[in-house]
């Protein structure tokens, strides 16, 4: 009768603790979940408050939308298909596969810049050949009319 009484207490005691220890799970992921949450939150709100900072907004005016102060040159590099580069294009000749050590990108890159691209020849047959000789200076001002 005491063997009973124990195993049904236990039984009992066995469903609260499953119960308890399944609540305790899903609280910790909740929790995660929240400290996650808030960690994003942080971070938008630093997006946001670093656009009240006129360098910044400057500094992407810049960037992304190519704009200059006055006063300044602007250059674009231009690719071999005419289109300007955005900076986020990598070389297509580096080696693909494992990501290369810093010194081995270096290297591959500089072998990289030291070979030409060669233009097909029939770019350069439409593209007119310029004189050497020929000089190209301000036209003259135009002499004033005399008055009658």
């Amino acid at each position: 009768m005491l063997l009973v009484v124990l195993a049904s207490i236990a039984l009992l005691l066995a469903n609260g603790l499953r119960v308890y220890f399944a609540q305790s799970q899903q609280l910790a992921e909740v929790r995660a979940e929240i400290v996650s949450q808030q960690e994003k939150i942080a971070d938008l709100e630093d997006q946001l408050n670093r656009w009240n900072d006129p360098d910044y907004v400057r500094s992407m005016a810049r960037s992304k939308l190519g704009w200059v102060m006055p006063g300044e040159v602007g250059y674009r590099v231009l690719g071999a298909d005419g289109e300007p580069l955005d900076g986020s294009e990598s070389a297509s000749d580096l080696p693909e596969g494992p990501e290369l050590l810093w010194w081995e990108a270096l290297v591959s890159s500089i072998h990289t810049a030291d070979q030409p691209v060669e233009e097909e020849a029939e770019k350069t047959e439409t593209t007119p050949s310029l004189d050497p000789d020929r000089v190209v200076g301000a036209s003259p001002s135009p002499s004033p009319e005399p008055e009658e």
